[in-house]
């Protein structure tokens, strides 16, 4: 019998031989892959925790040899969500996934139900200058399939958009909204 996976002593109610069989979905579509299972410690998409570990993906072959993985993204979500589907009785879900440095690696970050990873938030280099302000520094921007950031008011969230109900009437400094400045008429141009 296959031994439990734990990481940092925390055990994840399945078994390496249980988690192998699942990844072939992936390794069966893409023969070229290996995989992986190393501690969140390691992860590029999140802040280490004990309630979450990391499976990369990468070509077999020297560091030399390995190319990029960008051909594997059309197929890689259908894959993905076939092995959330059977991570699922174990407790566990695919609560991110992206490629990794240099896209030379694919990475899926496997947690418990119930919990959300905080994201490694990725510095931009702000010495750039105006005309390259915004280009680089950025690395690993997702948008994953479950958020973990909140809204605050008038942050263009839907909830608040549609929410206008009980809203105040202000100044322009205390409003965000136009339809909600006091005192103040609002021309309306019907033909440009």
């Amino acid at each position: 019998m296959s031994q439990e996976i734990t990481i940092n002593k925390v055990g994840f109610e399945i078994t390496y031989s249980e988690l192998y069989d699942i990844l072939n979905y992936i390794t069966y579509e893409f023969p070229e892959l290996i995989f992986d299972i190393e501690s969140s410690s390691q992860s590029s998409l999140i802040t280490p925790d004990d309630n979450s570990f990391i499976i990369t993906f990468q070509q077999e072959g020297s560091m030399s040899q390995i190319d990029v993985l960008h051909y594997i993204e059309p197929k890689i979500w259908e894959l993905i969500g076939d092995v959330n589907s059977q991570l699922r009785p174990y407790g566990l879900y695919v609560s991110d996934s992206d490629f990794g440095q240099s896209d030379v690696y694919y990475e899926l970050v496997i947690s418990k139900i119930g919990h959300r990873p905080k994201p490694r938030f990725v510095k931009e280099d702000v010495s750039a200058n105006a005309s390259t302000a915004g280009t680089g520094g950025v690395s690993n921007a997702v948008v994953s399939s479950t958020s973990v950031s909140s809204s605050t008011p008038g942050s263009g969230d839907v909830t608040n958009t549609l929410k206008t109900k009980g809203q105040k009437m202000g100044s322009p400094s205390q409003v965000s909204d136009l339809r909600f400045l006091k005192g103040v008429k609002i021309k309306r141009v019907k033909d440009i």
